[in-house]
């Protein structure tokens, strides 16, 4: 006893029962009413046993005048023996093997001598239903076409016949082993070049449906490449523009910190104008917001009471009282108050990016790195820097104008200083005239009042 099995198996499954099964559905395909019309039905000519001539198309007799490509001679009925059975929905080679079967077993015939059809009323072979056996000895065949008028058989010489059974009402009974060889492989070339031809139609509409995604796909691609072109040529611009921001940035915090700031300047130069010409100041001190100053006036409380009503003045106060200077007849005075960021601050203005520079990619160095600078430090000057060079063309020109002191002389070597503790020296013999236009420099003076 043999102990290898030929039969392929794994799992103990076996794959060519699987393999078969897997394509039984395909196998009629063809015959789906979606693909039917791929297979054609080519004529074909019938010689039937009374002498007259029809043309059939598809398993139906038909009146059309076609020519035929096809030739049948139909066998009477005294020389096949008919039997009817009914099948369950099985496979094709299942539905053939068991066909074969029962006609061996129902025919009276040697094996080698039988030859038999069917014909089916419906659905086929393997979809089950009435069948109907047709059993044909091949020698009695081969007897009746050797009969055969000489018309017929001179029609028939080209090819091999078919042999068709004719049954009721359903389609003939061919008996296999004849020409329908022939019409069978026509109509399997047929078929297969109609699905190709359906294969090629669902390619060329997948190749339609798909383009514009690959011509996006393409432009996609294009793109990235042109961006990936355009930033390694613009990458210095795109440099410079990143440290042109950061100075922007830079001179913003800047501008942040120096905001509300109090501008010396400004707070000199307002002294100046408010304070009257009697007054002469020995010490100025600024520290933050908060100024102190002292010196020599006529009347103290007059200025304590001017002081008070300045703008920008807040908290005016007199940290000791105001005493008396017995040789010059001054009020010695000492004046602390808060001063207004909003009114002496250094006025900025808000940085900005530089107009056009999210539009321009490259900007020039020059101009982009120098506008924001002039823009941060333009605010810085006060405003009485224009007056001073327009009033004071000396100061302009670098020159120290004289400033008059109580002494008499002017302000040299041994003019004014500030600090604590630093006093005038002389006395003050003429009164200086009121300037139009004060200046910072110009503002710790005495504004040329009587001793």
């Amino acid at each position: 006893m043999s102990l290898i099995s030929s039969d392929a198996r794994f799992l103990g499954v076996d794959l060519a029962l699987l393999w078969r099964d897997m394509r039984e559905p395909w196998r009629n395909v063809h015959q789906w009413p979606v693909f039917a019309w791929l297979t054609p039905q080519p004529a074909v000519l019938l010689h039937q046993a009374d002498g007259q001539r029809s043309i059939w198309e598809g398993g139906q007799k038909t009146s059309a005048r076609i020519a035929p490509q096809f030739s049948a001679v139909e066998l009477p009925d005294e020389y096949v023996l008919r039997r009817s059975l009914r099948l369950p929905a099985m496979a094709h080679e299942d539905a053939i093997a068991a066909m074969t079967l029962e006609a061996r077993s129902a025919s009276p015939f040697d094996p080698a001598d039988l030859v038999w059809g069917y014909s089916s009323q419906g659905r086929g072979l393997s979809g089950g239903g009435l069948l109907e056996l047709v059993i044909a000895s091949r020698k009695q065949v081969a007897e009746y076409l050797a009969a055969l008028p000489a018309g017929v058989s001179a029609a028939l010489a080209k090819a091999a016949p078919e042999v068709w059974v004719l049954g009721g009402a359903g389609a003939p009974a061919i008996l296999s082993g004849y020409g329908e060889t022939a019409r069978e492989a026509f109509c399997v070339r047929r078929r297969r070049w109609g699905f190709m031809l359906l294969a090629g139609l669902a390619l060329g509409a997948a190749v339609i449906a798909v383009t514009p995604s690959i011509q996006l796909r393409a432009r996609a691609m294009d793109a990235a490449a042109a961006y990936e072109d355009i930033a390694a040529k613009s990458a210095s611009a795109v440099r410079q523009r990143e440290q042109l921001m950061a100075s922007v940035d830079s001179l913003g915090a800047l501008a942040e910190l120096t905001n509300g700031r109090i501008e010396p300047l400004l707070v000199l130069d307002k002294l100046t104008q408010v304070l009257p010409d009697d007054v002469a100041l020995q010490s100025f001190k600024l520290q933050g917001n908060k100024l102190s100053f002292g010196g020599q006036t006529g009347n103290a409380s007059a200025l304590m009471q001017l002081l008070g009503e300045v703008p920008g003045f807040k908290e005016v106060h007199a940290p000791t009282a105001a005493t008396r200077f017995g040789i010059t007849g001054k009020e010695v005075f000492s004046v602390e108050l808060v001063l207004d960021p909003e009114v002496f601050g250094i006025k900025t203005v808000p940085l900005a990016a530089p107009a056009g520079l999210d539009s321009a990619m490259a900007p020039s160095p020059d101009t982009s790195a120098s506008a924001p600078v002039e823009a941060a430090s333009a605010p810085v000057q006060p405003a009485s820097a224009a007056s001073l060079a327009a009033s004071n063309p000396q100061a302009a020109a670098g020159v120290q104008p004289p400033v008059p002191v109580p002494g008499g002389s002017t302000g040299g070597s041994g003019g004014a200083t500030f600090g604590g503790g630093a006093t005038f020296g002389g006395r003050a013999t003429v009164a200086a005239p009121t300037p139009a236009a004060s200046s910072p420099a110009t503002a710790p003076a005495r504004k040329g009042g009587q001793p």
